[in-house]
């Protein structure tokens, strides 16, 4: 059976190079390196540029949520908004991609990213962040066959996004 890297590692320096890992269980060792493919934007890691999520290298563009959200029912022509912007379908795709490249363990994995206002305002009712939604699923396979569900909810806070100013 082949191994993989479970993170996290810690560094017993009395006896290097060996690496101990900790007792974390099997689904921990999972949200930690799927969180570690949200945070990292695709390209910052030089030693394999197509590990990470797309959407950081996207973050302060002039992202039009309703757009974003709706990306994959029809309402636009293509895959990028008419902004610029990154849309849901590519970040949904970015992430899978990274997901199932860098964590086997996670069979048939599923990605589901929705962009939300936040409910924290700020002085004078503005709004002051908006909410990354991520739910992924997926198997984890017990052996001999046998798998069972895996689910992980990431969110977080994005910085406001801008918006078309007339002038």
């Amino acid at each position: 059976m082949a191994e993989y890297i479970n993170l996290p590692l810690d560094i017993d320096l009395d006896r290097l190079p060996a690496l101990q890992r900790d007792a974390a269980s099997l689904e921990q060792r999972i949200d930690a390196v799927l969180e570690l493919i949200v945070f990292t934007p695709k390209g910052s890691f030089n030693a394999d540029p197509e590990f990470g999520f797309e959407y950081w290298n996207h973050e302060y563009a002039n992202i039009n949520v309703s757009e974003f959200n709706n990306s994959y029912i029809g309402l636009l022509s293509g895959p990028v908004t008419t902004n610029g912007a990154i849309s849901r379908q590519q970040c949904d795709e970015s992430l899978r991609h990274s997901i199932l490249a860098y964590e086997p363990r996670l069979e048939r994995p599923e990605v589901q990213i929705e962009l939300n206002v936040s409910s924290r305002r700020r002085g004078g009712n503005k709004q002051s962040k908006y909410e990354m939604r991520i739910l992924i699923s997926g198997f984890i396979d017990e052996g001999l066959g046998v798998t069972r569900p895996y689910q992980r909810r990431i969110s977080f806070l994005v910085e406001p996004i801008a918006h078309k100013v007339t002038i």
